[in-house]
């Protein structure tokens, strides 16, 4: 090897050198490169899904949030038609009960009316049997005595009250 100007005792120590070198190399250097790549690789792993999961999440909460909203409109809804529903009940029983004392205000109209025609239709007979009884007086004064009189009058009287029953 000499003559290819190579010192094997230059090479053997280049050789360790370079071992050496690797090993150092290998230990201090790539090892802990390597290491932190690694560890790099997992926490962007980690990151990607947790990236994914909380996607997953988001999904969910806006699919939650949907069915809350579209259950809120249906029971809005629900409370509306029962809102309707109980005002037009009310108004009917307001309508019923306001057409019942109409017809209680109604009979007692009438009951008042046809009372009020039987005091007067008597009054009219009292006041029509005192005229004629007056009047008899008055005219039988004159032609027939007291006791003629008072028996023709209450004969008439009683004709008059047979009349008006």
């Amino acid at each position: 090897m000499e003559q290819l100007g190579i010192a094997p005792f230059q090479l053997v120590t280049q050789i360790i050198n370079f071992l050496v070198m690797v090993f150092l190399l290998n230990k201090f250097l790539y090892k802990p490169i390597l290491k932190a790549l690694e560890e790099r690789k997992k926490k962007i792993a980690e990151g990607l899904d947790y990236t994914q999961k909380m996607k997953e999440e988001t999904e969910k909460s806006e699919k939650k949030r949907q069915e809350v909203i579209s259950q809120a409109k249906e029971e809005a809804g629900k409370i509306v038609e029962d809102g309707k529903r109980a005002g037009k009940k009310l108004e009917e029983e307001i309508i019923g009960k306001a057409h019942i004392e109409a017809n209680n205000i109604l009979g007692k109209a009438r009951e008042d009316i046809e009372r009020e025609k039987l005091e007067m239709e008597k009054d009219l007979r009292t006041k029509t049997v005192e005229i004629a009884q007056s009047w008899v007086e008055a005219v039988l004064g004159k032609v027939l005595g007291e006791k003629a009189q008072k028996t023709l009058i209450n004969q008439k009287i009683e004709d008059l009250s047979k009349l008006s029953k």
